[in-house]
């Protein structure tokens, strides 16, 4: 594989794994978790291919294609029955916020939670503050990065003279049910599957297949239409649908025009989707054209 490729394709997973990890961060799905369902993905198909192949998958040829540890390999296929069995437990919100609520250092007399100073001043030498709270249930984390996100939340709130008040004893992630994670799960895996399919395509395969690719249609604006007619296009499309694809590709080409202010990028591909801006100038200036 050529270096630009390399460097285009891992340009590419960066970019299409940022909406998937911040709902990973919304739901208190850490690195160490979501890095463990990645090195397993790569086990499985390294398994895959070798059994494709009809190879043995013994665990050294295994980590020999994956370039995972043997000792982790072996790990992920003793545990393969139970994801989850190996998986770290730690995530500091909920550690912080209970701890906070339980450890009697923090908390006053009768129970009643005391409002912490971020960090000891002169006049509070003796009391304890959120900082020796984190230090000690929360080592590897900035207790400022902590506070932060446990006030953006509306966990903490701060009450004057540098003092912090705990108004949640649990970190609650964002709910989600089985059914739309399933469907989150599969209707991207199978779109990844197509365009994997379709970057692989060869005028010489072997099926119809391999020769023409699976149907991949986008439509999607070139400067971006005006906000306001956003909600004009959401219901347009919820009611035409993509059988016809063709009338919204027309609808969106008579507001399609440079020089708009205020313009956003929307777009159709079995799935109404708007441009994260961010996403796509960090993505811009890391692929190679």
């Amino acid at each position: 594989m050529s270096q630009t490729v390399k460097k285009n394709l891992l340009a590419a997973f960066r970019y299409l794994l940022k909406p998937l990890v911040r709902l990973a961060v919304k739901n208190a799905v850490m690195f160490p978790d979501f890095s463990r369902a990645l090195k397993e993905a790569y086990v499985d198909v390294a398994v895959r291919q070798m059994t494709a192949s009809g190879m043995d998958s013994t665990e050294e040829g295994i980590s020999l294609i994956a370039n995972v540890p043997v000792n982790e390999v072996r790990d992920i296929l003793l545990s393969a029955d139970d994801p989850m069995e190996a998986a770290p437990d730690f995530s500091p919100l909920p550690t912080i916020l209970g701890a906070w609520h339980t450890d009697q250092k923090y908390t006053g007399p009768y129970g009643v939670l005391r409002d912490l100073e971020f960090s000891r001043s002169d006049y509070s030498k003796d009391s304890p503050s959120f900082t020796d709270l984190a230090h000690a249930y929360c080592p590897s984390v900035s207790p400022r990065a902590l506070m932060d996100e446990l006030m953006r939340i509306g966990a903490v709130q701060e009450v004057g003279n540098g003092f912090y008040r705990a108004l949640k004893r649990s970190y609650v992630p964002e709910p989600l049910s089985a059914p739309s994670i399933s469907m989150l799960a599969r209707s991207t895996h199978n779109l990844c599957e197509t365009l994997s399919t379709n970057l692989s395509v060869s005028p010489r395969g072997k099926d119809l297949i391999e020769t023409r690719g699976l149907i991949q249609r986008s439509i999607f604006t070139l400067h971006g239409i005006p906000k306001s007619d956003h909600a004009a296009f959401d219901q347009f499309i919820r009611a035409r649908g993509q059988a016809f694809a063709d009338d919204i590709d027309n609808w969106l080409a008579t507001r399609d025009v440079g020089g708009v202010q205020d313009s956003m990028q929307v777009g159709v591909g079995f799935y109404h989707y708007i441009v994260n801006e961010e996403d796509e100038k960090k993505f811009a200036k890391e692929f190679s054209n």
